[in-house]
């Protein structure tokens, strides 16, 4: 488990390079493991989309494509259109707990408590699983649309207000401006990569 939360974490973040080969030996002396528990990890991680297989052995990071990052944001829309329809477009969700350190977390908490609203285990993990592969584009997002905190910020404020408030809507157009921006999105993750190198 320690290997997959590092190994999860490290990916979902965009440490790994899109395509790049993820090197075990390396991976397993940084945690201070044998290559077994790093290669399961890798082995659930690929399962779980995060991670690809090499055609010729080994891992990769799985790299962005944009037509699979679109069915990505409009998948979790879906997710997300499910979620309010079963759980009667549940309000006031994000209530309770720590104070989410900016509008854009705070939404991503919102969404989520929507989805476990419902009690649909199957709802929930699939949610979870394509959350977690847009995770590497957040930092593209936040660069890319200068106004993704106020954006965040008036759909939390939807999830406090009482239903029929304009929150699907607004749950769509902001799916939808990512899906239309997969392209650049793309472009942005990849641009900073490339100039944080040697």
């Amino acid at each position: 488990m320690m290997a997959f939360e590092s190994l999860r974490s490290r990916a979902e973040s965009g440490e790994f390079v899109p395509g790049a080969q993820i090197v075990i030996l390396d991976e397993a002396r940084r945690l201070h493991l044998s290559t077994t528990p790093i290669r399961e990890a890798l082995a659930w991680l690929s399962g779980y989309g995060l991670i690809e297989q090499a055609p010729a052995g080994g891992y990769l990071m799985r790299r962005l494509d944009p037509a699979r990052i679109r069915d990505e944001f409009a998948f979790r829309l879906l997710c997300l259109k499910m979620g309010l329809n079963g759980a009667g477009q549940v309000h006031g969700l994000g209530r309770g707990g720590e104070p989410a350190e900016s509008s854009d977390r705070a939404l991503r908490d919102h969404m989520l408590r929507a989805i476990q609203g419902t009690g649909n285990a199957a709802l929930v993990e699939a949610y979870q699983r394509v959350t977690s592969q847009l995770a590497p584009l957040v930092a593209a997002e936040g660069r890319l649309f200068m106004d993704q905190e106020s954006e965040a910020a008036a759909i939390v404020a939807l999830f406090e207000k009482a239903p029929g408030s304009g929150l699907p809507e607004a749950l769509a157009a902001y799916h939808d401006r990512r899906i239309e921006a997969s392209a650049l999105l793309v472009i942005e993750a990849e641009a900073v990569r490339f100039q944080a190198a040697p």
